[in-house]
């Protein structure tokens, strides 16, 4: 190959590795900027919604797309963040802040309750099962316990996060900006964990926990703590969730919403982070914007879902990423 067409390659593929970083880095200013700026209740209103479903689907990215174990509890801690937060505010008299240690701590207690067996004796479509079946059981709980949890009728959250640094999240931009700092922690521990020793180690073990477990990874307890971490977080956005929305009741913690968050993170692109922000984009700003056909809406979200299934079986930030190494590997055969 030329000098010529050698140094096009490796141009193509720093251009790629460019324009993944600029989309990611776009893609977070426009979700931030973009309310903002039109103004509208509404659009602020839609903007703190889909914050709050990107980082929930960056925490399940974690376990699912980083370390390959398929949980179907994520919406159950989810659950358990805004109902552990909201009842330690209104029945303790507990700030919202000082609440969010003894959510956070609670749900990695559970996590690793449940996590531990069921990684150490199973895995795959065992884990699963366990994760689907603790997850119904977290919300028949709640469902029933009318003296702690009000049942099936909900709680009416009267509260609202208190100020810091003069920031007032009693309004609507101020709970937006809350829940951007939220999604923007998550991406930052995701980042943090893809880049060091653990984040390695659960990638190794998404490929191949034989061969990880012969390079000396304690594959059980790296997938335990990838499953606690991820539902620390899960209950980190429900616990920001339950001020914003106002109510919460045990049909947050359904199933159905687990199986979704998986849809996102297939379409977005499982184990990239760009997936964990154009999922939820897709899944939430396009129902929300065709609102005014429900038909029209679930077609145009199922007709995406198999395009991505039969052109992108990796997602959409799944396949940019294997332009972007189709590119590498070229250039380094010209090398």
């Amino acid at each position: 190959m030329s000098f010529t067409a050698l140094a096009m390659t490796h141009s193509a593929a720093g251009t790629t590795r460019h324009l993944l970083t600029v989309i990611g880095v776009l893609l977070i200013v426009a979700l931030v900027a973009a309310p903002l700026m039109v103004g509208s209740r509404y659009a602020i209103y839609l903007g703190t919604l889909v914050a709050l479903q990107c980082g929930l689907a960056a925490s399940l990215n974690l376990i699912l797309g980083y370390t390959g174990q398929f949980a179907l509890s994520h919406s159950a801690f989810f659950g358990l963040g805004a109902y552990t937060s909201a009842l330690l505010v209104m029945r303790y008299d507990m700030t919202f802040w000082g609440s969010l240690p003894a959510t956070l701590a609670l749900a990695a207690v559970v996590a690793l309750a449940i996590g531990y067996p069921a990684l150490r004796l199973t895995g795959g479509i065992h884990f699963a099962l366990l994760t689907f079946g603790f997850g119904e059981l977290v919300r028949l709980i709640v469902a029933n316990w009318y003296d702690v949890t009000n049942g099936p009728q909900g709680l009416t959250l009267t509260y609202a996060p208190e100020p810091v640094f003069g920031l007032v999240f009693s309004t609507n931009r101020g709970m937006y900006m809350l829940a951007v700092a939220c999604l923007l922690v998550i991406l930052a521990v995701l980042v943090y964990v893809k880049h060091s020793r653990f984040g390695r180690a659960c990638l190794a073990v998404r490929e191949d926990e034989t061969l990880a477990g012969s390079l000396g990874i304690n594959v059980t307890w790296t997938k335990v703590a990838a499953f606690v971490l991820s539902s620390v977080l899960a209950a980190l956005v429900g616990a920001v969730y339950a001020p914003f929305i106002s109510f919460i009741s045990p049909e947050m913690m359904a199933a159905s919403d687990s199986v979704s968050m998986v849809g996102m993170l297939v379409v977005g692109g499982l184990g990239t982070l760009s997936g964990s922000i154009i999922g939820p984009l897709i899944f939430v700003a396009i129902p929300e914007l065709l609102r005014f056909a429900d038909l029209y809406r679930l077609v145009a979200l199922g007709v995406i879902f198999i395009l991505v299934a039969l052109f992108m079986p990796s997602g959409i930030g799944g396949q940019v990423r294997k332009l972007d190494l189709l590119l590498l590997k070229r250039s380094r055969r010209t090398q």
